[in-house]
């Protein structure tokens, strides 16, 4: 696999979408064993798993085996975030993952950032990029104390359709980061409920969604509700202000 343009050709043989790119992480993290990652990767292991990090907001995100990777269309609720987010402000980063999020607002806005996941692996790895980050569902084991944001990629895929997920994805990934219910607000409705006791007069929720689903939420306490979209013009999440 010493030949670059051969490992390209192999990506691109085999579905992926970016091959080039692709090489060019694998290569940069080969430390001499490149063959032993294109393996990995070949078989549909997430990319990030196999390098260590993924770039997300123009920033370096490390990310543990096992940890849910954070997509590129999560930046436009990222940054969004950032500009609710005042200047040393404080905020709760739902669902965490491997803090990426959270690490956002910490490098932007210097906030003060408070995160939570049922999984201990995502905690651990959202504690290697600098997030205060506990195991817990949802709001429980954060202080009580009134935030300005609180943001979420919290589990939205309506239960029946995770078999219409792409093929590898549980050959890898848990259902834990996907399954959101019956119709896949379960986990949603309560971050809404645990963000109106929670955020102060003015606060920001930001939640990732998908799609008409930001129309069927229940955001009674929240103004100024509007529909997040990615670059592509797709709906991926709610902004809404606390009363």
């Amino acid at each position: 696999m010493a030949e670059k343009d051969e490992l390209v050709e192999l990506l691109m043989r085999n579905g992926f979408v970016a091959p080039d790119e692709e090489a060019a992480e694998l290569r940069a993290a080969a430390n001499g064993n490149l063959d032993a990652l294109v393996a990995r990767r070949l078989t549909g292991e997430p990319l990030a798993w196999i390098t260590g990090s993924v770039e997300f907001c123009g920033r370096v995100i490390k990310i543990d085996e096992g940890v849910y990777v954070p997509r590129w269309h999560t930046e436009s609720l990222a940054w969004r975030a950032v500009e609710r987010m005042p200047q040393g402000g404080s905020g709760i980063d739902l669902c965490t993952g491997s803090g990426a999020i959270a690490a956002v607002l910490i490098a932007e806005r210097g906030a003060h950032m408070q995160a939570s996941d049922l999984d201990v692996g995502c905690v651990t790895c959202a504690r290697t990029n600098g997030v205060d980050a506990v195991v817990g569902d949802l709001f429980e084991g954060l202080s009580g104390d009134p935030v300005d944001v609180v943001t979420g990629v919290v589990p939205y895929v309506p239960t029946g359709d995770l078999p219409l997920l792409q093929r590898d994805t549980f050959a890898f990934e848990t259902t834990l980061a996907y399954d959101g219910g019956d119709d896949g607000l379960d986990i949603a409705r309560r971050a809404v409920a645990g963000a109106r006791e929670r955020l102060k007069p003015g606060g920001a929720l930001l939640l990732e969604l998908g799609g008409h689903q930001a129309e069927e939420l229940d955001l009674d306490g929240f103004d100024d509700v509007s529909v997040l979209r990615d670059e592509e013009g797709d709906p991926r999440g709610i902004e809404a202000t606390r009363r």
